[in-house]
């Protein structure tokens, strides 16, 4: 089954379940021959009207997927050495398919925003009710520039005033090839301000709402953004990584950032595992998708937490025994409540106050061993980027 067919039996399923079909029926489908591959989709929560990312394409459709428009959006002249202004004096300019690389819903504005590969990651703002009305493109380097490279954008509270200003976080694997791609921050808010759409949202001489991985380590440390979420104040990123910036191993990480932080000062970073105690502790160490949700009352009896609390759901896979960032077919779902995660950070943040681990992930910045303070009170709003051994495992369902 290609990519695209096996998206549209996923949309099938989509209408089927709110139609309170039977769990197997298939209402209907959506599908074009024309496209290689769907990459992203998304479901107004108002309307119920569905949008596609596809290669080359973009798509509306109505909630019972009836195609409404339908957008070519590529393939284009484009080369690694064009810039996102201009493209006129690069020689190596070649036709080039636009792959999309973030689709995103802003309720605020009732826009949608559509980023691809072309023009070194280049995103548009285009209005819910007809994507091809009123299309502006903001011409700022802002997702990955090409098919296999990661990109994660979601909405959420930010500077400069959160809770009423929303700004896009954006995580972007580092790309090689292209005298640009130094520009592109690893992680990143951005504004979503109409006069200053996708710059970053708050900037000083050093410091601003961005994290760069050093130049010494981003052409031999790829990071791999997989989901992004927000819950009670701050934004999370689910990647995955080598260990260190020396190890041939491979583990996920969840990366976290306080919304009000103009200098992303509370960066932080733990590991996450998905182990099952079933198989005597068998490790699934690469996270491949993962969803947050509200737990229900079941599923928050056996967290000990309320129905109403956030639950990260994340699926899981073991590295291939040769290929050790490739995922093997063995995979696992391992539920974890947000409520457990806070706690693991806060553990990690006072470890370190308490004088143990280092603090300064080696990708980002020098490691430097963590200092015993006098007081154990954190600031969340104090550099926090370190590297301390701590699994978090709290829950193993369907391995």
């Amino acid at each position: 089954m290609t990519r695209a067919s096996l998206f549209a039996v996923l949309l099938a399923m989509v209408v089927a379940s709110a139609k309170a079909a039977q769990p197997k029926e298939i209402v209907k489908t959506f599908s074009d021959s024309k496209v290689q591959a769907f990459n992203h989709l998304v479901v107004d929560k108002n309307t119920g009207r569905v949008y596609i990312g596809a290669v080359n394409r973009l798509y509306q459709l109505s909630p019972d997927l009836d195609l409404v428009v339908s957008e070519v959006t590529g393939p284009k002249m484009d080369s690694d050495d064009c810039s996102v202004l201009e493209c006129n004096t690069a020689t190596n300019k070649k036709l080039t398919d636009n792959v999309n690389k973030a689709l995103v819903i802003d309720y605020t504005t009732t826009k949608l925003i559509a980023c691809g590969s072309l023009s070194q990651g280049i995103c548009s703002v285009r209005n819910l009710h007809n994507i091809s009305d009123g299309t502006v493109e903001v011409r700022e380097a802002v997702v990955a520039n090409n098919a296999t490279a990661s990109t994660v954008a979601f909405i959420a509270p930010g500077p400069p005033s959160p809770p009423v200003s929303q700004v896009m976080y954006v995580g972007v694997t580092f790309t090689l090839g292209s005298p640009y791609r130094s520009e592109v921050p690893a992680v990143s808010s951005r504004s979503l301000e109409k006069d200053r759409m996708f710059t970053i949202a708050q900037t000083a001489v050093t410091t601003g709402t961005r994290m760069f991985v050093n130049s010494l380590a981003r052409e031999r440390y790829p990071i791999t953004y997989v989901y992004g979420f927000a819950s009670g104040g701050f934004s999370y990123f689910l990647t995955t990584q080598m260990k260190h910036t020396t190890s041939s191993q491979y583990i996920s990480k969840l990366v976290r950032v306080c919304h009000d932080d103009e200098n992303y000062y509370s960066y932080t970073e733990i590991p996450i595992d998905c182990i099952s105690e079933a198989q005597g502790g068998r490790k699934y160490n690469l996270v491949q998708a993962a969803y947050v949700g509200k737990a229900g009352s079941d599923l928050a009896s056996d967290l000990g937490i309320t129905a109403q609390d956030d639950v990260l759901f994340a699926v899981f896979s073991e590295s291939d025994p040769v290929i050790a960032n490739k995922p093997s077919d063995l995979s696992a779902l391992c539920v974890y409540s947000l409520k457990a995660i806070r706690r693991k950070f806060m553990q990690n943040i006072k470890h370190c106050f308490s004088g143990n681990g280092q603090r300064g992930l080696d990708f980002i910045s020098p490691s430097l061993p963590c200092v015993s303070t006098v007081s154990l009170f954190v600031s969340l709003h104090m550099l926090l980027a370190f590297n301390i051994p701590a699994s978090l495992t709290e829950l193993r369902i369907g391995v």
